[in-house]
């Protein structure tokens, strides 16, 4: 039998230990109210990251994979390379996932699953699973306009970083040859350039335009056409200079539409390289000119080759003044031919000169067009449609077979 003062003493300590508890949660109450810290164990239990990884997509180009990671800072991130079998791995530090399940399923032709998890308290471990060997690179992108921080995660292919080391620029000088025009869709990918109203991408339509633009010009005999982009992927501005002169270019096309801050501007425009690379005085040019040299450096053209430092810029400049004038009568032929088009209008009757960055390359002459104002909503509306595509792109295809056959290219 249990004596009654073990009994009373028994229920006097669990009373103590009560009113111990309950002081404590008021303790951490008020402490909490106050703004106190909170001991470490218990502030990692119910505090998260202020990092958020608030989406992941994933971009698919001919020689690489781009997979962008939208955060709501800048994070600290490490890399690893796996093989056998082949995967990357992408280790985020003070970050959460906080992404729709959905969209972690994205693959393309070479990353195969990607799986997210915790690898330790507030660090995020993404794994890629690939079919083929690669080389990643990584970079991170601050915030800037209307996009937020970013993680970019770029998949080189290895026959592309193999044909890079030594790439075979087509020659030039052989009269049996085609005369090859490079289409240059502008933007793509992350990039989408300018949105209309109705929620039209400049990169959408332009790829568009190009594709049948290319069609058009390979119909014409003696004439190849090709793209520094055949899909929704993001091509670098050096690297589309790089492409021209890689498939031995002869002219170079780079299709844009515009935006303006007002719904009432209107009509085409063709720009070339100003001679000096300088915007013109016009304050809407010098804006446009900033908005497409934003999406990357300024691409230039390698002269090394040249020893002398005092004759490669003799060449450079003789090379580039000749491509200039080209352009130029270029560029006429092609507002002569959308000018003549009944539904559309000119936004400047005759050639612009700006500081394009896409139109750098010294010895090919290069033009920019400016097709349509996706603010203005009419405008909008025909640049969708595949009619009107189909005929800005006669129209570009007419004016550009018809330079060539007046011009020592023919």
């Amino acid at each position: 039998m249990i004596s009654s003062v073990r009994v009373q003493n028994k229920l006097e300590l669990d009373a103590g230990r009560r009113t111990s508890r309950r002081e404590l949660l008021k303790f951490l109450a008020l402490s909490s109210a106050a703004g106190l810290l909170l001991p470490n164990p218990l502030a990692h239990a119910s505090l998260r990251p202020a990092n958020r990884i608030t989406d992941l997509r994933v971009w698919t180009a001919p020689d690489h994979t781009r997979v962008v990671f939208d955060l709501s800072q800048v994070a600290k991130h490490s890399l690893i390379k796996l093989s056998n079998p082949e995967r990357i791995v992408v280790d985020l530090q003070d970050a959460y996932m906080d992404v729709n399940p959905q969209r972690m399923n994205q693959t393309d032709s070479v990353v195969t699953r990607i799986r997210a998890s915790n690898l330790a308290p507030n660090v995020v471990r993404t794994i890629f699973e690939l079919n083929e060997e690669i080389r990643p690179r990584s970079f991170v992108l601050k915030a800037t306009g209307d996009k937020g921080h970013r993680l970019v995660l770029d998949l080189l292919r290895k026959d592309y970083v193999e044909a890079k080391k030594n790439p075979e620029p087509a020659k030039k000088g052989n009269n049996s040859r085609d005369v090859t025009i490079v289409i240059d869709p502008g933007h793509g990918g992350e990039d989408p350039g300018a949105i209309g109203f109705g929620g039209t991408m400049e990169k959408d339509v332009v790829l568009q335009v190009a594709l049948k633009l290319a069609r058009q010009i390979n119909q014409i005999p003696g004439f190849q056409a090709q793209l520094t982009r055949t899909g929704d992927y993001y091509v670098s501005l050096n690297r589309r200079v790089a492409l021209a002169r890689l498939h031995g270019a002869d002219l170079f096309v780079s299709l844009h539409a515009d935006a303006f801050r007002t719904g009432n501007a209107q009509g085409a425009s063709v720009y070339t390289l100003s001679e000096r690379g300088k915007p013109a005085p016009d304050r809407a040019i010098s804006n446009l000119v900033q908005h497409e040299n934003d999406a990357d450096l300024i691409g230039g053209v390698d002269f090394a080759l040249v020893p002398d430092p005092e004759v490669r810029g003799i060449l450079m400049d003789l090379s580039q003044r000749d491509s200039l004038n080209r352009a130029l009568v270029f560029g006429k032929k092609l507002l002569q031919e959308m000018g003549s088009v009944p539904s559309m209008s000119l936004h400047f009757n005759e050639v612009k000169q700006a500081g394009f960055a896409v139109l750098k390359a010294p010895d090919v002459p290069s033009v920019l067009v400016e097709l349509a104002f996706l603010s203005n909503r009419r405008e909008e509306n025909l640049l969708r449609q595949p009619a009107h595509q189909e005929t800005l792109a006669r129209a570009l295809a007419s004016g550009t077979r018809k330079f060539v056959t007046s011009s020592l290219l023919a």
